[in-house]
């Protein structure tokens, strides 16, 4: 009896002892993810297209497939300097109360926005490499890690020795404790992002990775050194022929222990696409609404399963020359497998149709209004073009002294009585020719001063009746200066080599006049500067044949106010106007 009684106590107090236990037994990990992206870095800054976009992607990613809770993500846009650091704060108290539940706490921070080597530009502001691993060293988590991707971010490595490399190594098990840092690019390169994926290259290759393109070991999971080496490796092969040049994404780590940190498991979403051991080539996955969610090199003899929503899905698969084009429907709760039978081929032109444009006989972009320029984008760059052209119709010269000599108010002395009775020689108007100064402020906006001049030659002969005759020799000369803008237009159905151009201008045009009359009194000379203003407007195609080169053809209509008198036998210059132009390009562009 007493054994009994003793026996149901130490059951008592082991159940007690068990309900007693504090609740961090019962949750393993909480993990946490702040994504910030600016667009804006300042009025000297180009505003970007797709830092928001690639935070959002970021953000959602890790929610449906990195084990982070809705409630547990922070997602700012355009945020200040202020925000960023309160963000922050917040974070570090949700941590410290987390910690009192789960066993192990993760934190996620990730930046994309404006960056150069002293510190992250927010807005008008600027949050200094050193103040923001303050921020992160306040954060009491077990592991802590910032992915940053802007220009010069790498630099943030280096204030403790971090280094670029292909990628760091690691054992395979999961008890890592301490930081690390990823960037997309090093201390001195800039960060690109693309209109044909419609973000950044490293977030757009590191989402792809962790959707399962980086899974190389195939057990289902995405390590963070699977993740970095899949976005360096993209990152670095498809930014090498870029306007801005290769980027070689960089990294610092101070993990302890043995182990990797999974970023992402794929078995916690419902669907995915199997991508099978006989499918190779380079595969790029639009959903339904033509976004393109992933893009990888697919190897022969590998497995890769993408995790994906449940939806209709078009595939590209590009094997060197060759297209293929394959449409699957991706169903929730099971993994579809994507088979070579699936893909048909498609004309190069078929696509084109798209948006996808071919350069060298290689496809450039994917999707409608998804291309971009081979040899990068021109924001941020300068243009020095020379042009030779001319001026209709040409001009027609009266035979009177008046016109030769600009007006009444020419110097003329000794001329009374004159009046031309044979025009020797008329020399037409010779080439139009100038520079242009011009100016992207932005991919598809320019601005740009002009200067262009022209002239000719009158050789003329005249004298009274029953006199020895005189003659006259003019030189004309046309001068403007103009200042305008441009509004550029890609033509992706064409090639992505080719830009079409509207614009606008206004300025002065300068006339010139001066002339000589040898007879028996001698020589006469005379000499009148007029001046008028006017505008123009135009068009044209630019065909941009390297990273440096440019060739134009520009159309437009001159319209001027009247000089004071007649130039070269003409009012004004009005009218239409052709040029061909050679550009050289200047800068490294935004």
């Amino acid at each position: 009896m007493i054994g009994t009684v003793v026996r149901i106590g130490l059951f008592a107090a082991l159940v007690f002892s068990f309900m007693s236990q504090p609740a961090q037994s019962n949750e393993s990990m909480r993990r946490f993810v702040l994504a910030a992206g600016a667009n804006l870095g300042g009025q000297s800054r180009i505003a970007l297209q797709y830092a928001i976009s690639d935070a959002e992607k970021f953000a959602d990613v890790m929610v449906s497939m990195g084990g982070v809770r809705a409630a547990d993500r922070v997602l700012l846009s355009d945020p200040d300097r202020a925000a960023l650091e309160r963000a922050v704060e917040e974070m570090r108290g949700q941590v410290a109360a987390a910690k009192l539940e789960a066993r192990r706490t993760e934190v996620l921070v990730y930046y994309s926005g404006h960056a150069d080597e002293e510190g992250l530009l927010i807005g008008e502001e600027r949050l200094n490499y050193r103040e923001l691993r303050a921020l992160m060293d306040r954060i009491d988590a077990d592991v802590r890690i910032a992915i940053l991707d802007a220009c010069a971010s790498g630099a943030i490595t280096r204030i403790k020795g971090g280094t670029r490399r292909a990628a760091f190594e690691v054992d395979t098990s999961s008890d890592m404790r301490g930081y690390a840092f990823l960037t997309s690019s090093s201390a001195e390169e800039t960060a690109q992002e693309s209109d044909r994926i419609q973000a950044s290259f490293f977030t757009h290759y590191l989402v792809s990775g962790m959707r399962g393109g980086a899974d190389i070991s195939g057990d289902g999971k995405v390590t963070l050194n699977e993740a970095y080496q899949f976005a360096y490796n993209e990152t670095l092969n498809r930014t090498v022929e870029s306007q801005g040049g290769a980027q070689h994404p960089a990294y610092h780590i101070n993990l302890s222990g043995t182990g990797d940190v999974v970023m992402t498991d794929l078995r916690q979403t419902s669907a995915g696409l199997v991508l099978g051991e006989q499918l190779s080539g380079r595969l790029f996955l639009r959903n339904a609404n033509d976004q393109l969610v992933a893009e990888l090199h697919k190897p022969e003899g590998r497995i890769v399963e993408l995790a994906l929503e449940a939806g209709e899905y078009g595939v590209h698969l590009e094997q060197k020359e060759d297209l293929f084009l394959a449409h699957t429907v991706v169903v929730d709760g099971q993994r579809t497998e994507l088979l070579p039978s699936q893909f048909e081929p498609v004309r190069r032109e078929q696509t084109a149709m798209r948006g996808r444009a071919r350069f060298g006989g290689r496809p450039v972009g994917l999707g409608p209004g998804v291309t971009s320029l081979p040899f990068g984008g021109l924001s941020g760059r300068m243009r020095v073009e020379f042009h030779l052209g001319t001026v209709g119709p040409q001009p027609k010269l009266p035979l009177d002294s008046e016109n030769l000599r600009g007006g009444e108010a020419a110097d003329t002395e000794g001329t009374a009585g004159l009046t031309p009775i044979a025009v020797a020689n008329v020399d037409p108007w010779s080439v139009l020719s100038g520079l242009t100064l011009g100016y992207w402020i932005t991919e598809d906006f320019s601005v740009n001063l002009s200067y262009s001049a022209l002239g000719s030659e009158v050789a003329n002969i005249e004298g009274p009746a029953n006199v020895d005759f005189r003659l006259s020799r003019v030189d004309i000369s046309l001068a403007s200066v103009q200042l305008g803008v441009g509004r550029h237009f890609e033509l992706p159905y064409l090639s992505p080599l080719l830009r079409a151009q509207v614009s606008t201008s206004v300025g002065s045009f300068i006339g010139h006049v001066a002339g000589a009359t040898i007879g028996d009194g001698g020589e006469l000379t005379w000499k009148r500067t007029m001046r008028s203003v006017g505008g123009q407007v135009g068009a044209g195609l630019d065909l941009q044949v390297n990273r440096y080169l440019m060739l134009g053809a520009r159309g437009g209509y001159n319209l001027m106010a009247d000089f004071e008198a007649p130039l070269g036998g003409r009012d004004n210059y009005g009218g239409p106007e052709f040029s061909l132009g050679l550009s050289w390009l200047i800068g490294a562009g935004g």
